[in-house]
C-alpha cells in the first residue's frame, strides 16, 4: 500500500500543502502586521480628532469620566495632559505611556507637532505592543496634549482566527479533491497494468482507452499499437507455421503415394520410371523449401554473413541473363538490357540471388514470345534497377501482400506453379540488408506485366 503510486501522490500532496500552508500563514501574518504598523499613525490620528469633536459636541462635565468611556469603547488606552500639567489618564497601558513620555516629546506636541510614542511592555514573554500617537488638541479654552495607544494590533486576534479558518478549508478541500483526483490519475495506469499482463498471457485482443490528451493517453495509444502489432505477428506465426505445414504436406504426400504405387507388381517399367521422376521432384521440391527456410531465417537473424565489396553491377545482370539463356530462350522469350555502367559495393552473391529471384519469377509467368525488360539507371544517389515483363500481371488484391511469406497470389492464374512463395520474401529481405527497398511500380499496368523497382545506395552505411 505504502509503495503503490495513489499513496505516493496524496502523501506528497498533503506534504507540499502542509509546507505551502506554514509558509504562506507565516508570510502574511508578517504582511498584515507590517501593514497595520503603516496605517495605524493615521487611524491614532483621526482617533485624536474624533475625540476632540466628541468633547467639544458633549461638552462633559468630568473629562477623567469622558475619556474613560472613550478608552472602553475604543479598546484604547489614553493620556491627556493640560498645559498647566494637569494629568488624565484612561486605559490599561496608559502607566506605561507616562513612563515613556519625556518632556522633550511632551514640548514638540504643545508647539503643535505630531509626536509618535514607543510603549514597551516589561513583560517576559508578552506580545509586541503597538506605538503611541500625541497631538495637542483643545478641551474648552485650554491647550491639552492627548496621547492614544491601541490596547493591540487592531483586529489581530480576527485576523489570525480568520487565517486559520482558511488554511484549515483549504487543506481539507484539498485532500478531499487529490484523493479523488489521484484515484483519477491511476486508474488508467491499473487499467494499462491489466492490460500488460493479458497481453503476457497471449492475449493480445485487448484496448486500453485512449481518450486523453496528455501523456497517459500517449502511453495507451503506444500500448494499442504494441497489441496490434503482436496481434498481428502472432496471426505471421499461425499462418507460417500452417503454410510450410501445407508446403511440406503436398510433396511428402506426393512421395509417399507414388512410393506405395512402386511397390505394385502391375507397374509397368514406363510408369515406374515416371513415378521415380516424380518422387525425385517433389524431393528437390522439399529441398527447394528447406534450404528457402534456412537462408530466411538466417537472413532475419541478423547474422547472415555480409561481405560487400565493389563490382559491375551491370555485369552481374548481364551475367544473370545469359545463365538462364536456356529456359527464356525454350518459351521464344526476349530480354532487353538498357544499362549504364554501374559500380557497387555490396554483397554480390546475396544480390545475385535477388536478380535470381525476380528474372525466374519474369520467365515463369510470362507466354511464349514474350518480352522482359532490365533498366539500370542512376536516380537521387541511388542505383535503380528495374525488371519488367508482359506476363499474366498482378491484381490489385495482390499487390498489398506479394512480399509476404508463401503468399502465391490468385491461384485461379496459375502463379503457384513450381514456387513456395517465397522467393520474393528473400529478395526483399536482402533489398534490406542493404539499406534499399524493393517495390511494385504503381504506375504500371496490373494487366501488362509486373513490374519491380529495386533502389539501392552505392555502398550501405553502417548501422
Amino acid at each position: 500500500m505504502i509503495r503503490s503510486l495513489y499513496f505516493r501522490i496524496t502523501a506528497t500532496f498533503l506534504v507540499i500543502v502542509l509546507i505551502s500552508i506554514g509558509v504562506a500563514f507565516l508570510f502574511t501574518n508578517q504582511m498584515f502586521k507590517r501593514d497595520a504598523r503603516g496605517q495605524l499613525p493615521n487611524q491614532l490620528e483621526k482617533a485624536i480628532d474624533r475625540i476632540e469633536q466628541l468633547y467639544a459636541v458633549s461638552k462633559p462635565a468630568n473629562l477623567q469620566a469622558f475619556l474613560e468611556e472613550i478608552s472602553t469603547l475604543q479598546g484604547q488606552s489614553i493620556i491627556a495632559i493640560s498645559s498647566s500639567n494637569y494629568l488624565v489618564a484612561a486605559g490599561e497601558r496608559s502607566d506605561l505611556m507616562v513612563n515613556r513620555l519625556t518632556f522633550e516629546q511632551l514640548s514638540k506636541v504643545f508647539s503643535g507637532n505630531t509626536v509618535r510614542l514607543e510603549v514597551f511592555n516589561n513583560e517576559e514573554g508578552s506580545p509586541p505592543s503597538p506605538p503611541a500617537l500625541g497631538k495637542r488638541v483643545l478641551f474648552g479654552n485650554e491647550r491639552w496634549a492627548l496621547f492614544v495607544q491601541p490596547n493591540r494590533f487592531p483586529q489581530n486576534s480576527n485576523f489570525i482566527w480568520t487565517a486559520v479558518t482558511l488554511l484549515l478549508t483549504l487543506l481539507l478541500v484539498g485532500s478531499v479533491l487529490i484523493l479523488i483526483v489521484a484515484r483519477y490519475l491511476v486508474r488508467p495506469l491499473k487499467m494499462m497494468t491489466n492490460a500488460a499482463t493479458r497481453m503476457s498471457q497471449g492475449d493480445f485482443s485487448v484496448r486500453v482507452p485512449a481518450r486523453r490528451g496528455d501523456e497517459l493517453g500517449e502511453l495507451a495509444q503506444g500500448m494499442n499499437k504494441m497489441a496490434l502489432s503482436l496481434s498481428q505477428l502472432e496471426m505471421m506465426r499461425q499462418d507460417f507455421v500452417s503454410n510450410v505445414s501445407h508446403e511440406m504436406q503436398s510433396p511428402l504426400t506426393s512421395i509417399g503415394g507414388f512410393a506405395e504405387a512402386l511397390r505394385s507388381e502391375e507397374v509397368t517399367g514406363a510408369e515406374r520410371d515416371r513415378y521415380i521422376s516424380i518422387i525425385k521432384q517433389e524431393s528437390m521440391r522439399l529441398s527447394r523449401l528447406s534450404e528457402n527456410l534456412l537462408n530466411l531465417a538466417s537472413l532475419d537473424s541478423q547474422q547472415h554473413p555480409f561481405h560487400p565489396k565493389p563490382y559491375r553491377l551491370d555485369r552481374q545482370l548481364r551475367d544473370v541473363v545469359l545463365a538462364c539463356e536456356p529456359q527464356w530462350m525454350t518459351k521464344r522469350q526476349t530480354v532487353e538490357l538498357l544499362m549504364e555502367e554501374t559500380v557497387i559495393t555490396a554483397d554480390r552473391d546475396q544480390l545475385n540471388q535477388v536478380w535470381m529471384n525476380l528474372f525466374a519469377n519474369s520467365m515463369k509467368f510470362t507466354p511464349e514470345d514474350g518480352k522482359i525488360f532490365f533498366s539500370l539507371s542512376e536516380q537521387d544517389g541511388f542505383v535503380v534497377a528495374r525488371i519488367s515483363d508482359t506476363g499474366i500481371g498482378i491484381h490489385d488484391e495482390d499487390r498489398e501482400r506479394i512480399f509476404e511469406r508463401f503468399y502465391k497470389g490468385d491461384l485461379s492464374r496459375d502463379r503457384s506453379q513450381g514456387g513456395s512463395g517465397l522467393g520474393l520474401s528473400i529478395a526483399q529481405t536482402i533489398v534490406h540488408i542493404h539499406g534499399g527497398t524493393i517495390t511494385l511500380d504503381p504506375s504500371a499496368d496490373q494487366l501488362a506485366g509486373a513490374s519491380f523497382i529495386i533502389k539501392l545506395p552505392f555502398a550501405r552505411i553502417a548501422s
